[in-house]
C-alpha cells in the first residue's frame, strides 16, 4: 500500500512527459515547415532589379570603392538557408553604412546624401525584420522592392547632377550667382554703418 502513491506520480509524470514530447515534436515540425515556407518566399523575391549607369556617370564613380563593393554585395544572393539571408543582410548594412565615407566630390550634395541616407535606413529596416523569429514576408518583399527604387533613384540623381554640369553657362551667368551667394559676400568684420 505505501507503494501505490509513488508509482502512481511515476505514472503521471510518465504519461505526462509523453504529451509534452509530442507537443514539443509537432511544434517543432511546423517550424520547420515555416522556415522552409518563409525561405522559399524570399528566395524567389530577393532580386535587386539595378540598371547599369550611364557611362560618364561611371567615369565619375569609378575610384569610389564603397559604391562598387555595396552594388556586388547585392548583385549576389544567398542560396542555402534563412542564415545566409541574415548574414547577407548583415553585410548590407556595413555596406551601406560606408557609403558616405568617400563619396566623389561631384556627388557630395544634400541630395545624394539624403537618398544614401534613405538607402541605409531601408535596409536597416530589411535586416530587422530578417533577425526576427517570425518573419514578415510581405514586408521583406515591399522592402527589397524599396531597396531597388532607392538605389535608381541615387543613379539618376547622379546622372541629373552631370546632366546639370553639361549645361553651358549664358554670358554673365558666374558673375550673377556668386552675387546672390550670401555665403560668398558675408565678411567676418562687416558691420552697419552708424547713422
Amino acid at each position: 500500500m505505501k507503494y501505490i502513491v509513488p508509482v502512481l506520480a511515476v505514472l503521471s509524470l510518465f504519461l505526462f512527459s509523453c504529451n509534452n514530447k509530442e507537443e514539443r515534436e509537432t511544434a517543432y515540425i511546423k517550424s520547420l515547415q515555416r522556415r522552409d515556407s518563409v525561405f522559399a518566399v524570399i528566395n524567389a523575391n530577393w532580386k535587386f532589379d539595378i540598371p547599369a549607369v550611364n557611362p560618364k556617370v561611371q567615369s565619375k564613380i569609378q575610384n569610389w570603392q564603397e559604391w562598387r563593393q555595396f552594388k556586388q554585395e547585392l548583385g549576389q544572393k544567398p542560396k542555402s538557408t534563412l542564415n545566409a539571408f541574415k548574414l547577407k543582410t548583415i553585410n548590407l548594412v556595413k555596406k551601406s553604412d560606408s557609403l558616405t565615407n568617400n563619396i566623389p566630390f561631384i556627388f557630395d550634395t544634400p541630395a545624394v546624401r539624403s537618398r544614401l541616407s534613405t538607402l541605409n535606413t531601408k535596409i536597416k529596416s530589411l535586416e530587422t525584420f530578417i533577425s526576427l523569429d517570425y518573419i514578415p514576408t510581405q514586408k521583406v518583399i515591399t522592402l527589397i522592392h524599396e531597396v531597388s527604387e532607392e538605389t535608381i533613384s541615387i543613379q539618376d540623381q547622379m546622372a541629373e547632377i552631370i546632366y546639370k554640369m553639361e549645361i553651358p553657362r549664358e554670358a554673365g551667368e558666374t558673375e550673377m550667382l556668386q552675387a546672390l551667394d550670401t555665403v560668398r559676400r558675408a565678411r567676418a568684420g562687416f558691420t552697419e554703418p552708424k547713422q
